[in-house]
């Protein structure tokens, strides 16, 4: 029996749960029609999905059933999988999953595509990875397109490292919002994965270890899932004109859509916020895939199935950039700033060789930052332009804290208390100076929400 008829089996034939689970169903069934929020599960007793909506709840609300399902294959991976994302966990709860169970291995790793997530503002897929015993990791690289062979437009991938073994929302792709994006009737996935194994894996140098091709359908229910909320509200935000243009809702994530003012004298480069319906729940910034913006969208955790009367936007605080000052100009010699830099920051530069250069930004860390638990935020942008105007990119970067600056290097030098560093190298960089990219020059973290009804 293959993973797929696996997965029937036990959707046709409840009986075989667990002993612990007797009765479960029979009981979820009689609590959730005296609750609005799970009408949906109080389908006809025949009825597979139901039997799968009904599981999933039970899992995520009664512990001695949650623990009952360590006995049952394929369906506690999925739920374990959700659990960190109120969206992608309200998707599996509605019955919002299409199932692929296809497995494929090569060179020793193994690659289960489980999962999948669809609908109009994107895919998301669940899979997990095995191979080499001492691998710590690994890392897919993939291409979507048709069977046929034709890419997918107006698009973004991103794809994440998975632990050995552990289903992951590893790959997304998320449209970027130009039109209405139709997902085809099937889809190609072309993976390539390398496994980190410590002391062996070059890091500097991408090598596949394996490679796959997967194809599969996509369901027709799933297929162009998502609806929009006109909103075109202008407000002053920090002195600055913003148009709050509509939200997109989807069953795996929300977007808040804003245009800017050509007019302002600061661009928005990011935004913290929340949603509240009626009944105060909040609905977060960010996605389950670990995507907080396109552009000018902002995304959130989706209120698709919820459905609610009504939307509060509350924004905490705004990043500006102000313009004319996209960069800064820093000397390798000296290591100092040749222009001002915006307040509450500085930056250092120093020379490895007469070809590579380092360069940090430092600033302070926020408030409720601490030893357990520090946050950071973005400073530069990650490019740097040569001396002809050319815009390059350095193609990664690390933060971290620290009271000492250039350790171990004739620089060295120390940090007030509580600073971290934004640290990038330059590699194949002659001259003596450096205009670095900047991400931010202003921060306003509002004493009390910016508030706006929206629905």
């Amino acid at each position: 029996m293959d993973r797929m008829e696996e997965y029937e089996a036990l959707l046709q034939e409840p009986e075989e749960l667990p002993p612990a689970l007797e009765g479960a169903v029979a009981r979820a069934r009689a609590r959730v029609r005296r609750r609005r929020l799970w009408r949906r599960v109080t389908a006809p007793a025949g009825s597979a999905a139901a039997v799968f909506a009904v599981f999933v709840l039970l899992v995520n609300l009664w512990t001695p059933f949650a623990l009952a399902c360590a006995k049952v294959p394929v369906l506690k991976e999925l739920t374990a999988a959700v659990a960190f994302s109120p969206s992608l966990k309200a998707a599996v709860e509605n019955d919002y999953v299409q199932y692929i169970g296809q497995s494929q291995t090569d060179s020793g790793i193994t690659v289960n595509l489980e999962y999948l997530m669809a609908d109009q503002g994107g895919l998301m897929l669940f899979l997990s990875i095995t191979g080499p015993e001492e691998a710590t990791s690994f890392m897919p690289r993939v291409e979507f397109t048709t069977p046929d062979g034709e890419s997918l437009e107006g698009c973004s991938v991103l794809m994440d490292s998975v632990a050995p073994g552990e289903l992951s929302n590893a790959i997304t792709v998320a449209f970027k919002g130009e039109g209405e994006p139709q997902l085809p009737e099937a889809l190609r996935l072309t993976c390539q994965v390398r496994a980190h194994i410590p002391g062996v894996t070059d890091y500097d140098t991408w090598t596949a270890d394996a490679s796959f091709t997967f194809d599969f359908p996509l369901d027709q229910r799933f297929r162009g899932q998502g609806r929009t909320v006109e909103v075109n509200r202008w407000i002053q935000l920090d002195g600055n004109a913003i148009r709050i243009v509509n939200l997109e809702l989807y069953p795996t994530h929300a977007r808040l859509n804003l245009e800017q003012d050509p007019d302002n004298a600061e661009e928005l480069q990011s935004l913290d916020f929340y949603l509240e319906d009626e009944e105060g729940r909040r609905y977060e910034e960010g996605s389950a895939s670990g995507l907080s913006a396109l552009g000018d969208s902002y995304l959130f955790e989706s209120p698709y199935f919820a459905d609610p009367d009504s939307l509060t936007l509350h924004i905490t605080r705004a990043e500006w950039l102000e313009k004319g000052r996209e960069f800064i100009t820093v000397s390798l010699k000296t290591g100092e700033a040749l222009e001002p830099m915006p307040e509450g920051m500085e930056i250092s530069a120093i020379r490895l060789n007469d070809t590579t250069a380092l360069v940090a930004f430092l600033a302070p860390m926020p408030t409720g930052s601490s030893e357990t638990s520090m946050r950071f935020y973005q400073l530069g942008s990650g490019s740097y332009r040569l001396p002809d105007g050319t815009v390059e990119f350095t193609g990664g970067h690390s933060t971290y804290a620290s009271d000492t600056l250039w350790r171990g290097t004739p620089d060295e030098m120390a940090l007030p208390e509580g600073y971290f560093i934004e640290e990038y190298t330059i590699e194949r960089y002659p001259w003596d100076t450096i205009s670095m990219g900047l991400h931010v020059s202003r921060r306003t973290t509002f004493d009390e929400p910016v508030t706006l009804t929206l629905k």
